[in-house]
């Protein structure tokens, strides 16, 4: 559905990735060389590990998908980013339990390597599911944007799905992990201030406060006003929303990436915890937005929207508001999806470069080729994920169901060998196997998705308990490892050497 400010919006965000472009080139010049183009060096202060932390947190989940949820089931909206920023506060405490940065890892690989008795086996297979789960959760993020571009342009989605992985891509591919940080920064600010200001504009032309829970509660939705809206959902529904966001938290390597990278164990920690804050706050706006814009279209009879809430957002921006407030909210979300592409798609390459090319070549990747072979990963990453995003139908649905059903087990594995002394090799690689055989089963078998659905409203729960369980019984029945902590880390640092 193309609108009259169509022409407006795709200008301006040309000029936007543009500047995003500039800055990606300017932070990063003479400062990408070998695995610095991965790292930026490894010694990031607090305010940019908050920020590319904040950004990537407020993704499409939380913009796109909130304000679809507010739109549909009001505070209902505001349940990804409880369950986002419960998990990046357990990674947090994960972090400071197992002191992740003086460690200097590169990858989750090494890290699962070093958590499992420095065993080469558990770092390979986790480098595959990790390069995967990079992969579904960059395709997430496409989606997104293109769901914006498609609305306000009327272009078709795999035209927009292109023009959006080049929005992001270019300064990617320039400018490595310090283009990603400092356009993150840029971004958060950007779409911080955007969804303030236009939750702000939208309340009153909604009819205020009241005139949104009249709407709401004339329309027979007044459970969409409870808590986290659960009476409009179900406490299980709610449970298992929240949990497929938080268990995803502990098994995504972007997460992991800014604690490798910080400049020690502190900087790390308090970037978490302020970045877990931003986003628990943060996530009432796109909630009340969805509100204000449902309330909005009622009025206005808008059947087309409210047959398709996904469109939620893009029709508070291209229709209820002016030309510049709209291409600033615009701006705001589209700056959501590509910070948090920007970082899927750079730390989907440095496992490519730092874990999966030993696998095929038996020694590291030497510094002088580094630079030119993860730019090339950066587009095949890209291209991997668009692809991925041909199966995509809704943002939220893609979230709880593909990442839900594909990601616990490796999270599992994570956890499990971060505090838990007795997990052996074995137990992670059971954690893995049976959470994705569940995950495939689960997405491939319609009688097991609806059985599934019909108990637990999402996969992630009972992928969760199966991957645990498996992880368990397979750690006691099985010996385990010996290696003290120095020897681990020698065996990570020995399989990495440049």
């Amino acid at each position: 559905m193309a609108t009259v400010n169509s022409t407006v919006f795709l200008a301006g965000f040309a000029v936007y990735i543009g500047i995003m472009i500039f800055v990606g080139c300017f932070s990063s010049r003479g400062k990408t060389s070998g695995t610095n183009y991965l790292t930026g060096g490894g010694r990031m202060p607090l305010f940019l590990i908050f920020a590319t932390m904040g950004a990537t947190l407020i993704g499409t989940g939380s913009s796109i998908g909130a304000t679809s949820g507010g739109f549909t089931h009001g505070w209902f909206g505001s349940a990804y980013g409880l369950g986002a920023a419960l998990g990046v506060f357990s990674l947090m405490l994960m972090a400071k339990y197992s002191k992740l940065r003086e460690k200097n890892f590169f990858t989750m690989a090494e890290e699962a390597q070093f958590h499992y008795n420095g065993d080469t086996r558990v770092r390979t297979v986790m480098a595959f599911m990790m390069y995967i789960i990079e992969v579904v959760w960059l395709g997430n993020h496409i989606n997104g944007g293109a769901t914006y571009l498609g609305y306000v342009t009327g272009l078709d989605p795999v035209t927009s799905r292109i023009i959006t992985v080049c929005g992001f891509g270019i300064y990617v591919i320039v400018g490595g992990y310090l283009a990603v940080v400092w356009t993150d920064l840029i971004q958060l600010i950007v779409l911080v201030a955007g969804f303030i200001v236009i939750t702000i504009v939208a309340i009153p032309l909604a009819g205020g406060w009241s005139g949104i829970t009249q709407t709401i509660t004339e329309a027979g939705k007044e459970g969409n006003l409870s808590f986290y809206g659960v009476n409009s959902m179900g406490i299980m529904a709610l449970i298992s929303l929240v949990f497929s966001i938080f268990i995803p938290a502990l098994g995504t390597p972007t997460y992991r990436m800014r604690v490798y990278t910080a400049k020690d164990d502190t900087t790390a920690q308090r970037a978490l915890l302020r970045s877990s804050l931003l986003l628990l706050v943060f996530s009432f706006l796109p909630a009340i937005i969805g509100m204000a814009a449902f309330t909005i279209a009622t009025h206005n009879e808008a059947a087309a929207i409210l047959a398709r809430p996904d469109f939620a957002f893009t029709y508070i921006a291209t229709v209820v508001l002016g030309p510049v407030l709209g291409l600033f909210f615009m701006i705001a979300g589209l700056s959501a999806t590509m910070s948090s592409g920007d970082s899927d798609a750079i730390a989907g390459v440095t496992i490519l470069i730092e874990d999966i090319y030993p696998v095929f070549t038996r020694r590291a990747m030497p510094e002088s080729e580094v630079k030119r072979a993860s730019r090339i990963g950066v587009l095949v990453t890209l291209v991997l994920a668009f692809f991925a995003t041909l199966f995509a139908q809704d943002v939220m649905g893609y979230i709880s169901n593909v990442i839900g059903s594909i990601i616990p087990g490796v999270s599992v594995a994570m956890l499990l060998g971060a505090v838990w002394k007795r997990a052996t090799w074995q137990g992670a690689l059971a954690s893995v196997f049976s959470g994705t055989l569940f995950g495939v089963l689960y997405l491939g078998s319609t009688p097991v998705r609806s059985a599934i659905q019909n108990t637990f409203a999402g996969p992630a729960i009972p992928a969760t308990l199966i991957a645990l369980a498996f992880a368990i019984g397979v750690s006691l029945a099985t010996k385990r490892g010996t290696l003290s902590e120095e020897e681990r880390l020698a065996c990570v640092h020995a399989a990495r050497c440049h």
